[in-house]
This record gives structure tokens, sequence and C-alpha cells, in this order.
């Protein structure tokens, strides 16, 4: 349990270095957009590539995937029928709001949280396929369709996703480890070392755009805003450790799959929100709120899977 709650420290620590950073002048906003790029298009899916064609891909389309859909649509489901039907939020808010409790920020925390605390990347692989084969296609729909402005074609959505560097190399690394020979020396050793370069670039980076948002904080008390919080930081944990359990899973399985279901919301929900120009405060504000919390009860869950499973 030590080492693993050091773990989640030392990643809020380099989040820290990243924000210090950022405040002292060391990464401007220029920077903070070359670090996320070099993450975006190089470094992340080179480790994404490596470590899905180094693994049994099959896996991925098991139980984990299961469970990543299960809580992913359970928590927005929470947040439509107690919004929409309690509090009366509509619209573009509603749909927003659901996008935000439900998406996870699988690759600025999820990727560090894999690699440092459970030492797998794989085991944000079935985020990944859910998230960017269907959840984010359709929310950036929905919210197109329910905000004002232009709507987005459902063909043009289609191409982001197909063109997303995360995919390609997943998709790339899926082929690679259904094959019947090992990766060549020269690939094997490449994307090991870029890929070896993601956690702390993803973590300085996130670090400083917290920092360095900017815009109203007055939506972040709005019960809309609350409620996508904690549909995402507690349904959807809790869903996934009990569809986890119906399903098997080990103890130590168990405790994976819930601290991946927890992690923050994801910053696609801000920019479909500003993309379809509705419910902007509401990603904004749970996004935030979703961050802080997160390492926080990451380690509340490690604890309590120690204290009741001596996981």
């Amino acid at each position: 349990m030590g080492s693993v709650i050091f773990s989640i420290c030392a990643i809020a620590l380099v989040i820290g270095v990243g924000a210090v950073a950022h405040r002292v002048g060391l990464i401007d906003g220029a920077k903070v957009k070359f670090l996320s790029d070099i993450t975006y298009w190089i470094t992340a899916p080179a480790m994404l590539f490596h470590a899905i064609a180094n693994a049994d891909v099959l896996s991925a389309f098991g139980s984990h995937l299961g469970v990543a859909a299960a809580a992913g649509a359970c928590s927005a489901l929470a947040f439509v029928i107690i919004g929409g039907g309690l509090m009366r939020v509509r619209g573009g808010d509603l749909v927003v709001g659901a996008m935000s409790s439900s998406l996870n920020n699988a690759a600025y925390i999820g990727i560090p949280i894999a690699v440092y605390v459970f030492g797998e990347t794989t085991h944000v692989v079935p985020i990944l396929i859910f998230q960017l084969g269907f959840f984010t296609p359709m929310f950036f729909i929905m919210a197109d369709i329910a905000g004002a402005g232009k709507k987005t074609k459902f063909s043009s959505v289609i191409a982001m996703v197909v063109k997303n560097p995360m995919v390609i190399a997943a998709a790339i690394g899926f082929v690679f480890s259904l094959l019947p020979f090992e990766l060549p020396i020269l690939l094997e050793v490449s994307t090991s070392m870029l890929g070896d370069g993601a956690p702390p670039i993803i973590l300085l980076a996130f670090g400083a755009s917290i920092v360095g948002q900017r815009g109203s904080h007055a939506h972040l008390f709005s019960g809309a805003t609350i409620l996508a919080s904690m549909s995402k930081l507690f349904v959807q944990p809790l869903v996934a450790c009990g569809v986890g359990y119906l399903l098997g899973m080990s103890s130590y399985e168990l405790m994976v799959v819930t601290v991946m279901a927890g992690l923050p919301t994801a910053q696609n929900a801000f920019i479909a929100a500003l993309r379809a120009r509705t419910g902007e405060g509401i990603a904004q504000g749970t996004v935030l709120i979703t961050t802080l919390a997160s390492l926080p009860l990451s380690i509340a869950t490690v604890w309590i899977f120690h204290s009741l499973l001596d996981v």
C-alpha cells in the first residue's frame, strides 16, 4: 500500500512543480502548448504503441472494457436522471453535464497513474477504447445539436477520432501484438525511449495548464457542477467496483478499475462545450473540482482496499 500511496503523492508533486514553473514564468502558455503537443503527437502515442504491442490485447476487450463502459454510462445516466428530473437542468447544460460526469482524463492523469502506481500502461487502454471509440464522438455530436452556432457533421467527428494519434498508435500496436514475432529491436527501443518521457511531460504540462486557466469560477458551486463532480468522483468508481465484483475480478483488479474510474473529468468536456457554446461553466467547474479532488480520493480508495481486502 505504501508504494502505491507514495506513487500517487509523487504524481501530485510533479503536477505541483509544473504549477510553480508556470507561476515563476518558466513554463508560459506557449510552452504549455509545446509540451502538450510533444505529448499528444509523439511521446504518449509511442508509449501506448509500445505497451499494446507487447501486451495480450485480447484482454483489453474483456472485463476491463465492460467495466469502463458500464461505469461511464451509469455516471452519465445518474446526472441525467437527477439533474434533468430533480434539478431541471435542460438542453446543452444537461448534455455537457452528462459528458463532464463520465469522461475520464485518461491521457493526462490516467497514463501516469497506470505507469507509476500500477506499473502497467495497459490499464488505461480499455478506457481509451471506450471513450475515443464511442463516448467522445457521441457527446461532441450531442453537444453541437443542443448548442448554438454551426453544427458539426458526423463525418467530421469520425475524422477527428480516426486522425487522433492515440487511436492510430493503439491500432498499429494491436496489429503488432497479433503478429507471431516480437517487435524489431530498433522499434522496441526507440518507442520505449520516447514513451518513457510521456508521463513526466504530461504532468508538468498539466500542472502549468491548471494554474494558467482563465475565466470566471462563478459556476464552481452551481448545483449542476456539484452534481457532475459527485457523479464523476463517486458514482463512477462505485459502479466500476460493483461491476468488476460481479465479473469476478480479483481484489487487486477491483482496486485498479476503481482508481481508474475515479480519474478527473477529461478536458474534452470543456472543448466540446466551447465548440458548441453551451454548458461552458459546468464543464470548466467540473474539470477543476475533479482534478483537485481525484488524487486525494485515489489515496483514500487504495487505503480502503488495503484495510478491507489487504490488497
